[in-house]
């Protein structure tokens, strides 16, 4: 099977190559989208401060438009009569909503206050003022009130005189109300000490405030709320007193920015995947798939010498593929013709081959009929020397006839190979008198080269026997042995061991058999043994 998914294919690098090119470009994109959003957050952060600036300072406006309004009248009532200095209070509370109560001339024996009385309770305007070392008007935090008080130099005494005012907490609540663009938001004003003076009216759940209050001034934070929540804040000083502008904002923008990130990001993601997708998509229509094609042609090819698969060829592959495509399909197209040129070559060969045995085993079977013929009416020392060239001529005439096929020369049985050499020994050597005994018991083969030496061998041992004139038994014995090599032994009753000279001749035979030749025991002619 084509491995197409290899770390070490075209398909990988091109994907390694994509891969080295998306990935640091999606880290540099998120890098970016994150600097965005801690852009966007520093940018809520110093809005979120600019808010509560703002309203701290709206709030200081409001209060020095109520302090100014009193240093005024102040001034004014010390001019007017005591009998009218009550009605100028009367008149500054109808024209000031935002003040519940107010005095004029500290220590006068005229009544010159408006609003209840009790409100000021033992609180000393004058005392306030000195305490805030200055002149003009300041604003004074007594519990959970909140008072202006003005000092003016009377005109009528030497003795000091001081003006104050109390703020309506009611109306001061009102100054707490968010604006709309600020989302879902609380207010709040808190003392130096943190405790709260006034919350936003529609924020009567107090579990908003932050567990603690740090001592900052013009300053963002995230806190856990009193609900454990967590949640930004912001604080800011009301210009011209000690009172702080504490307020807590929604995480609306927080989200909103948070989402931003997240939709740059992954629009940038998807965009990068969707690139990713399509190029690899693009490789592997216009690139893997040819590749993968002329891989599979060439493997079917190399595994099956028969297979006439071929690359595939198309008008839109790439010009250098479709060139190395029908580079490869002529190769192989005149692979085929060689191929074929070469079977009728060698299928002529092989009838020449087989017309050339056939015509030697002929000759050979009319050598061996000629020889016959002479040897009968040859002298007797003649037609010795006959029968035994006739012997050797036989096992060449025997073994080509048996090893000769119409499809080619095979194997040699050497059973019935070495049985018909026996045989026709026999008939041509054997002396009156002599009783022969031959037992051929492998039955496996051989080829040519090492049969017809095998045979020759045989021959010249059992020429020997035979040719013994004391010798009344013959015995052949081919056998495998127990160690899986082959023995044949011929054996003689008149052999003492040493009939059969291991001559040049016998030599070469047992060479080309790959026989070693083993000494001959007593009754023994000769012994070969060899490899199957």
């Amino acid at each position: 099977m084509v491995k197409r998914f290899g770390l070490n294919t075209v398909w990988a690098r091109l994907l390694g190559l994509m891969t080295l090119i998306v990935v640091p470009t999606a880290i540099v994109i998120f890098i970016l989208a994150y600097s965005l959003y801690s852009a966007a957050l520093a940018e809520l952060s110093a809005s979120q401060a600019n808010e509560a600036a703002g309203r701290a300072r709206a709030i200081g406006d409001w209060l020095d438009a109520a302090g100014a309004a009193l240093s005024s009248e102040a001034a004014a009532a010390d001019l007017v009569e005591p009998s009218r200095c009550g009605l100028l209070a009367q008149s500054f509370l109808a024209r000031n909503p935002g003040v519940i109560a107010v005095r004029f001339l500290e220590g006068s024996a005229a009544d010159c206050s408006a609003g209840p009385s009790h409100d000021f309770g033992d609180f000393d305007a004058a005392a306030a003022m000195k305490s805030a070392s200055g002149e003009g008007y300041r604003t004074v935090i007594m519990g959970t009130r909140v008072y202006i008080v003005s000092a003016a130099p009377r005109t009528t005494t030497a003795d000091p005189s001081g003006s104050a005012l109390l703020i309506d907490p009611d109306a001061l609540r009102r100054q707490l109300r968010p604006s709309d663009d600020v989302g879902d938001a609380q207010i709040a004003l808190i003392d130096a000490s943190g405790a709260e003076l006034a919350v936003d009216p529609a924020s009567a759940d107090r579990r908003w405030l932050p567990g603690a209050v740090p001592k900052l001034s013009d300053n963002t934070w995230r806190a856990a709320d009193r609900a454990g929540k967590d949640s930004a804040f912001a604080m800011a000083l009301v210009p011209g007193s000690t009172l702080n502008l504490l307020m807590r904002f929604d995480d609306r923008r927080r989200g909103q920015a948070r989402r931003q990130l997240l939709v740059l990001s992954l629009a940038q993601v998807a965009m990068l995947g969707l690139l990713a997708f399509f190029y690899a998509g693009t490789i592997r229509r216009d690139i893997v798939r040819w590749i993968v094609g002329l891989d599979a042609a060439a493997r079917a090819r190399g595994g099956d010498p028969e297979s006439r698969a071929m690359a595939p060829v198309a008008y839109n592959m790439p010009s250098e593929l479709r060139s190395v495509a029908e580079s490869f399909n002529a190769m192989a197209d005149h692979v085929v013709e060689h191929q074929a040129a070469l079977k009728t070559s060698l299928d002529q060969n092989r009838l020449l081959m087989l017309e050339m045995h056939h015509r030697i085993k002929n000759s050979l079977q009319v050598i061996q009929s000629y020889l016959a013929l002479i040897r009968r009416s040859a002298p007797r020392g003649e037609a010795a020397t006959l029968m035994r060239i006739e012997a050797r001529v036989t096992v060449i005439a025997v073994a080509y006839r048996l090893a000769l096929t119409p499809t080619g020369i095979r194997p040699i049985s050497v059973k019935p190979f070495l049985e018909e050499i026996c045989g026709a020994a026999v008939t041509t050597l054997r002396r009156p008198r002599q009783r022969v005994v031959y037992a051929i018991d492998w039955s496996g083969s051989l080829v040519v080269d090492r049969a017809i030496p095998l045979g020759l061998s045989l021959v010249e041992a059992l020429i020997v026997a035979f040719n013994a004139m004391d010798a009344s038994y013959i015995g052949v014995l081919l056998q495998e042995t127990d160690d899986g090599f082959v023995q044949l032994r011929v054996e003689s009753d008149s052999a003492t061991g040493e009939t059969l000279a291991p001559g040049k001749v016998v030599v070469g035979l047992a060479n080309q058999v790959g026989a070693a030749l083993l000494p001959a025991a007593e009754r023994q002619v000769a012994v070969w043994r060899f490899a199957p």
